[in-house]
């Protein structure tokens, strides 16, 4: 909801040529979205230190406080967070006055003076701040109540500022349902309404979630107390964690922790109730911030892991090139939001902790005893060289295979074998067709756990799969060719990461097999056509139409593991015994 309050802004403010469009490069990436609606103003991206040099001395300004009132002044906008989500850092407020005065005038290249407003994202701010809007008085700034008492969601406001931010916005063009007192079809005619709320409120509002935001103030007031004091106590304890994991070492050593902070976490003025970290190995390896968050979701800790929807801030950080990030995506196929957490030993987001009116210092205790507990390492491991770990090393390693599992259909049972093919792809036949629902969904074991219960027999002799549901010798089986005639019916399938899957249609026959057994009418078996490995160049790309596990082909484990696995669940109700199947 708040981006739909930046377009607003854009769509007023910006639109000629000669206009500035200026904002801070630790920002969300709503506000970089806003420049892609100003093809002919001028962007103007400042790093950190770049707008405090620019924006922490006031410039000369007028006795009214209007910098530039001439006709010629062209209108330009500077979008900047009064605290980072990424980092935490709090920005000066007093920057709204001194940009308002022409701070920026002197870096955007133009003759002409610019008649300066600002848009302040307050939506890290507000949750555990307390935004005084008498003494520092943006022309626009974003809210998200989601943000600060978790409901509901898509849910934001715009404060628009009666004087200066009002005028402006009346330039208005885009208008939707209930925005217009009057609007003709045949002629370009229509007058907007004259309350300024209403003017933007295009369409339906949500009010029933407006209702809800009433009800969450009071309740964050009854609960949290005086914003101010929840600063003190939110910045508090993001200090503490940072001194722990600052001093945290390895036994060797070495650190266990790298924060990325843009201040010493000395100062409750500058600094918020964050802290943004990796974990390190003993060997200085990153643990990637998935394996982080699995770890702590086990122990009922919530983090939040990636680039935060901060991709300036993140790539400063972590200090990645242009260059770099786009090789990320087009070469590596990484994207905004995947599973890729480490590329060649380099992190591409990191994890966040960010404290609320709730936390308490035991809270930050966890987490550190946490994160200790499970990545703590003695001797650290020598950091892998997989250019020199050659079959041949070992070779030389006493191992043998015991068991062989293949699963030919995606999510159901497998099937047991001493010997089988290797293919580029993985084992033959291995997640070779898949199970599609009517809606064109490849099913798998979340939506329907009994197909685990559906076993195929392979027999490359006869050239044949015989299913067996349940290992029911009463049900007939169902026996399917291993032959496939690319002159059968044709079927697509959708994969739940987002890529899809073209195979053929097995028939009739063995769709009602399935269908009945499962209880589930529709139900159609298809065999993938376009085979490709997963792995087609250097840098490990993913080729979406591979129907395997998530990320690999193979999962191997060992005797000695399922035996660990079983004395450490021996409490458990479960007799697991040495079950390989268990880790399909």
């Amino acid at each position: 909801m708040c981006a739909h309050y930046y377009i607003n802004c854009t769509d007023a403010v910006c639109r000629s040529r000669g206009s500035t469009f200026a904002y801070t490069e630790d920002n969300h990436t709503s506000v970089l979205g806003m420049r892609e609606l100003m093809p002919m103003v001028n962007p103007l991206c400042l790093s950190r230190n770049e707008a405090h040099e620019a924006l922490d001395k006031m410039p000369p300004s007028s006795s009214d406080g209007n910098y530039c009132r001439s006709a010629s002044c062209r209108n330009s906008l500077f979008a900047y967070p009064a605290q980072s989500n990424f980092s935490g850092t709090k920005y000066p407020l007093k920057w709204i006055e001194t940009c308002r005065n022409g701070a920026l005038d002197q870096y955007t290249g133009n003759r002409v003076k610019s008649r300066w407003y600002t848009v302040l994202d307050a939506s890290a701010y507000v949750p555990t701040n307390h935004l005084d809007l008498g003494k520092y008085t943006p022309d626009f700034v974003a809210v998200s109540f989601y943000k600060m008492f978790g409901y509901p969601t898509g849910l934001g406001a715009l404060l628009v500022h009666n004087k200066t931010g009002v005028p402006v916005l009346r330039r208005k063009k885009y208008f939707g349902g209930g925005t217009v007192e009057v609007v003709l079809a045949r002629n370009r005619h229509h007058v907007f309404k004259k309350n300024v709320h209403e003017k933007f409120e295009d369409g339906t509002i949500d009010f029933l979630s407006v209702i809800a935001v009433g009800h969450g103030l009071d309740t964050l007031r009854a609960l949290a107390g005086p914003m101010r004091a929840v600063a003190g106590r939110t910045f508090g304890l993001a200090a503490y964690l940072y001194g722990r994991m600052s001093g945290a070492r390895h036994g060797n050593g070495s650190p266990m922790f790298r924060v990325y902070a843009d201040t010493a976490y000395r100062c409750e003025s500058t600094q918020g109730g964050v802290v943004n970290f990796n974990v390190l190995r003993a060997n200085g390896e990153y643990v990637g911030y998935n394996e982080v968050k699995n770890v702590t979701d086990i122990y009922g800790i919530v983090l939040r892991v990636g680039c935060f929807c901060n991709p300036g801030a993140c790539q400063s950080h972590l200090g990645h090139t242009d260059q770099e990030l786009r090789r990320n995506q087009e070469v590596i196929g990484h994207v905004c939001g995947d599973h890729i957490d480490l590329i060649e030993n380099r992190p591409t987001g990191s994890v966040r902790v960010s404290f609320g009116y709730q936390s308490s210092e035991s809270d930050a205790d966890t987490l550190y005893n946490t994160l200790v507990e499970q990545f703590w390492q003695n001797n650290p491991s020598k950091p892998v060289d997989r250019q020199q770990n050659t079959i041949n090393e070992y070779s030389k390693m006493d191992l043998h295979v015991s068991r062989i599992f293949v699963y030919p259909i995606k999510s159901c049972g497998a099937y047991e074998t001493d010997e089988w093919q290797l293919e580029p792809y993985g084992f033959q036949y291995d997640r070779n067709w898949a199970v599609v629902s009517n809606t064109g969904m490849c099913m798998t074991q979340m939506e329907e756990p009994k197909l685990c219960l559906v076993r195929p027999y392979m027999d490359l002799q006869k050239g044949t799969m015989t299913l067996v549901y349940a290992e029911n010798k009463d049900e007939v089986p169902m026996v399917v060719s291993l032959d496939t005639k690319l002159s059968d019916t044709k079927k697509t399938g959708k994969i739940c990461w987002g890529g899809s899957l073209e195979g053929i249609d097995c028939g009739d026959e063995v769709a009602e097999w399935l269908s009945w057994n499962l209880d589930r009418p529709g139900l159609r078996l298809i065999r993938c056509t376009s085979r490709k490995p997963p792995v087609h160049n250097k840098y490990g790309k993913l080729d979406p139409k591979v129907l395997g596990a998530n990320q690999c082909q193979y999962l191997l484990t060992t005797k000695s593991t399922l035996k660990w696995l079983q004395h450490e669940m021996e409490n458990d109700i479960t007799e697991i015994g040495e079950d390989s199947l268990l880790f399909r």
